[in-house]
C-alpha cells in the first residue's frame, strides 16, 4: 500500500492505492478502548472521511479507523455493527497496540490480524499508577471542591463525606471507583481522613489537575447553515433540547417502558460559557460547544455544518474525553447547559486567545477561596 501526498482542503490522515483503488483513511485514537469511547470516535471518523472522499479528486473509498492501547474483540464487533448500520459505504478499521487489526468492507479484510498470545505476567511486577485525573475522578474532585463554589457555577452534590462509600453514593459512581480515588489522593498527600474527607495542598493539586488537562484537544470547526444574530448559539441549543424533551415524552407514552437511546449531551464551553456565567473577560473569541459524541443529525438540528467550515469558522465543536465530569458538572442558565466554572478554568488556561487572562479572572473572582483556604 503506497502512501500518497495529502490534498490541501480535506487533509485526510492517509491516502493510499491498492489494487487499482484509492483509499482515504481517517484515524482517531483514544487511550481507552471502551465502547463509550469507540462509538463516538468512529462516528467522528466516518463523518470526516466521508467529507474528505467527496472532496478528493477522482473516485476514492472512505475508510474510518480507530486505535487504542487495547480494544477487545467484542467492542470491535460492536463498532463494526454500528458502522454497518449507519454508514454501509464506509470501510471500517479497528487496531490496537497489541497488534490486533480488524477491518471490514471494500476488500480490507486482508489486513486483519489476530492479537498475539499475551506474554507471561510477572506476578511480582508493580502495577502501573492509576490516573488521578480520570473522567470519574475529575467529577469526584469537583464534588470535594464544591463547598467553596456557588451552586450557580457548579452542579454537584454538596456535603461532608466520611468515607469512600458516602462519596460514591453522592457522585453516583461505584464504591470501588471512589475507594481507588480516595486511596490515591491519600497516598499522594492530597487528602486527610479525620472522620471527614478533607482536601489539603489544594494549590498543588489544582496545578497538577491543570497540567493533566493541557494535552492537545481536537476541535472541529463548524459553521452556521443560515447565520443569525449574536445569541444564535444559545437559541439553537435551547431549541434542540426542547425538541428532544418533547420527542422523548412522546416516545415514552407510545412505547411504554422500552429503553430509548439517549441523545448526546451538550453544553456551552470555554469563553462562551464564561460569558453566560457573568465571568467573560475575552471578547470576540469563537464560541465552543461540547457535544457528547459527533452526530450529523444533531448538527443539522442545531443548524450547523462542517461543510466549508475551515474557511469560515462560526463555532468550535469539542468531543470531551471526560464526558461525565463535563456534563454532570454543567449548570443550567435560561434552559441552556453551561460548563461549570472549574471546567472553564481548566479549558481556557492554556488557550491561545487570551486564555490565561480569562483563567486569572476566574481564579480571582470565584476560585480564590480554593487556593487560599487552609484545611486542617
Amino acid at each position: 500500500m503506497d502512501q500518497q501526498p495529502k490534498f490541501a482542503d480535506s487533509q485526510p490522515d492517509l491516502v493510499a492505492k491498492r489494487g487499482g483503488k484509492k483509499y482515504i483513511f481517517e484515524l482517531k485514537a483514544s487511550s481507552e478502548g471502551r465502547k463509550d469511547r469507540a462509538i463516538p470516535l468512529i462516528s467522528q471518523a466516518i463523518l470526516e472521511v466521508q467529507l474528505a472522499a467527496q472532496r478528493s479528486p477522482g473516485a476514492a473509498i472512505p475508510v474510518a479507523v480507530i486505535a487504542a492501547d487495547h480494544i477487545s474483540n467484542s467492542v470491535a464487533e460492536q463498532v463494526k455493527r454500528f458502522a454497518l448500520q449507519n454508514a454501509p459505504g464506509v470501510g471500517i478499521g479497528i487496531i490496537d497496540a497489541d497488534g490486533f487489526r480488524s477491518f471490514a468492507g471494500h476488500g480490507l479484510e486482508s489486513l486483519n490480524a489476530e492479537r498475539p498470545a499475551p506474554p507471561r505476567v510477572d506476578l511480582l511486577a508493580r502495577p502501573s499508577a492509576a490516573n488521578l485525573f480520570s473522567d470519574l475522578n475529575q467529577w469526584m474532585l469537583k464534588i470535594l471542591l464544591s463547598e467553596e463554589i456557588p451552586d450557580s457555577m457548579l452542579s454537584a452534590p454538596r456535603g461532608r463525606y466520611g468515607n469512600a462509600s458516602q462519596l460514591a453514593a453522592a457522585a453516583r459512581v461505584s464504591v470501588m471507583s471512589a475507594f481507588r480515588f480516595v486511596r490515591q489522593l491519600s497516598e499522594e498527600g492530597f487528602l486527610e481522613d479525620k472522620g471527614v474527607l478533607r482536601l489539603v495542598r489544594i494549590e498543588e493539586l489544582m496545578q497538577r489537575w491543570l497540567a493533566s488537562n493541557q494535552r492537545r484537544v481536537r476541535e472541529i470547526p463548524v459553521r452556521w447553515i443560515i447565520r443569525g444574530d449574536k445569541g444564535q448559539l444559545q437559541v439553537a441549543v435551547r431549541s434542540y433540547l426542547s425538541k428532544i424533551e418533547v420527542r422523548s415524552s412522546r416516545q415514552k407514552r407510545s412505547q411504554g417502558a422500552r429503553l430509548l437511546k439517549a441523545p448526546p449531551r451538550i453544553c456551552l464551553g470555554l469563553f462562551a460559557a464564561a460569558d453566560v456565567l457573568g465571568l467573560g473577560f475575552v471578547h470576540g473569541a469563537v464560541p465552543h460547544i461540547y457535544l457528547e459524541h459527533l452526530d450529523p443529525d444533531v448538527l443539522g438540528q442545531l443548524g450547523l455544518s462542517v461543510e466549508n467550515a475551515d474557511h469560515r469558522v462560526d463555532v468550535y465543536l469539542r468531543i470531551p474525553e471526560n464526558p461525565e465530569s463535563v456534563f454532570r458538572g454543567a449548570v443550567q442558565r435560561d434552559g441552556v447547559p453551561v460548563s461549570d466554572v472549574l471546567q472553564i478554568w481548566l479549558d481556557v488556561s492554556n488557550h491561545p486567545a487570551r486564555g490565561r487572562a480569562q483563567a486569572d479572572e476566574i481564579r480571582k473572582r470565584v476560585l480564590s477561596r480554593l487556593f487560599k483556604k487552609e484545611r486542617s
